[in-house]
């Protein structure tokens, strides 16, 4: 994934499955994540709907219905990310946190919306 973050920013590695409005992204942590990484990785998940080619420019614009359903206790999870609402520039997205071996209960969900453009 190509984020203009540098280490030890960089939350989002890996583009794991992507259609037109959802996606799972492999992110990792150096260490345990507190509520505010997990937004911050959620954030530049949402690159994955962007034409890699193409220098963007994207920022986190809102967030609301943020809950945290468990204690955070690895270092890599999986985002899943649907995009809710698309306008323009303008994106809004549902997100859910897992453990790479346990999808049955989430980490974190909630919303978030980000504006990307050209750089």
């Amino acid at each position: 994934m190509k984020l203009p973050h540098l280490e030890p920013l960089v939350f989002a590695k890996e583009v794991i499955e992507k259609n037109e409005n959802s996606s799972v992204i492999f992110c990792e942590f150096k260490e345990i994540p507190t509520l505010t990484t997990f937004i911050e990785a959620s954030a530049q998940s949402s690159s994955s709907f962007v034409d890699q080619d193409k220098p963007m420019l994207g920022f986190l614009a809102t967030i609301k219905n943020i809950e945290q359903h468990r204690d955070f206790d690895s270092l890599q999870y999986h985002i899943h990310l649907k995009i809710e609402a698309q306008i323009a520039e303008f994106k809004q997205f549902h997100f859910e946190v897992y453990n790479l071996h346990d999808t049955q209960k989430s980490y974190i969900s909630g919303n978030f919306s980000v504006i990307i453009k050209e750089a």
